[in-house]
């Protein structure tokens, strides 16, 4: 049963009820965690088997040495697999060097893997490019029949790639209101009715929206605006797990 938590659903700026923008998906056997800022607890409670991080901006990559000290201190022994975009690597591997994290003492292995198609337990995953970063990607998740997208940032998708279709839920950024449109796609985000519309396009069973500005009027008004398009939009609650099966 494929399964994910919401760490955090701000954008680049956090509020004390609402983080950086990042999640764990867990199936009946695996876990991952997807971009790496608060609630790192939770990833490394879960003993987590890898991490995907979907592009080089600071909120999605931060925690990613912190992630790997929590594991260490906590006495993990098997390898962290880190799959990632391949132009990434290398900032990826400087944040690991930057404190040392290789050099402790009994330190498990760190892998890189820039693959776009892997497994993870019982589930496969799959990076797909998207318009935000020369690098940036979204992801499919998918366990015995059920689906999983999350965009990450990107520009409003015009062309769906394959993979996305047949998702019963989408995860999709909001970074504003269809007012804002040329101001949001200047900077490569989307509105909440771009998130709409693609949810009605894809034919999900449910929209949650991430990737928020601060305040909660604003939050508010960006999930009305996606809701007059796709009436089953959402915000997450933080902490919470939710199941693709249920569309909720």
């Amino acid at each position: 049963m494929l399964k994910f938590t919401f760490l955090g659903i701000n954008g680049s700026l956090q509020e004390p009820e609402a983080g950086n923008t990042s999640l764990v998906i867990a199936g009946e056997e695996g876990s991952v965690a997807v971009d790496l800022s608060v609630n790192l607890w939770v990833a490394a409670a879960a003993d987590i088997d890898g991490v995907i991080l979907t592009h080089e901006h600071i909120d999605h990559v931060y925690g990613l040495p912190s992630l790997c000290h929590q594991l260490w201190i906590g006495g993990r022994e098997r390898p962290l697999v880190i799959h990632l975009p391949s132009g990434m690597k290398e900032l990826a591997e400087g944040l690991i060097d930057l404190f040392g994290i290789r050099a402790k003492s009994r330190m498990f292995d760190i892998r890189f893997l820039t693959e776009p198609k892997f497994r993870v337990g019982t589930m496969s995953f799959t990076l797909f490019p998207t318009d935000h970063t020369g690098h940036s990607v979204g992801l499919a998740a998918e366990e015995k029949g059920e689906k999983l997208v999350y965009t990450s940032d990107t520009r409003p998708i015009t062309e769906i790639p394959d993979v996305m279709r047949g998702a019963g839920v989408l995860i999709h950024e909001a970074s504003g209101v269809f007012r804002e449109e040329e101001i949001l796609i200047e900077k490569g985000h989307s509105s909440g009715a771009d998130a709409g519309t693609l949810a009605r396009e894809l034919k999900v069973r449910k929209l949650y929206l991430c990737h928020l500005p601060v305040g909660k009027e604003a939050k508010r008004e960006i999930l009305c605006e996606a809701r007059g398009v796709f009436e089953e939009s959402d915000i997450p609650e933080i902490l919470k797990e939710n199941r693709v099966q249920e569309g909720a």
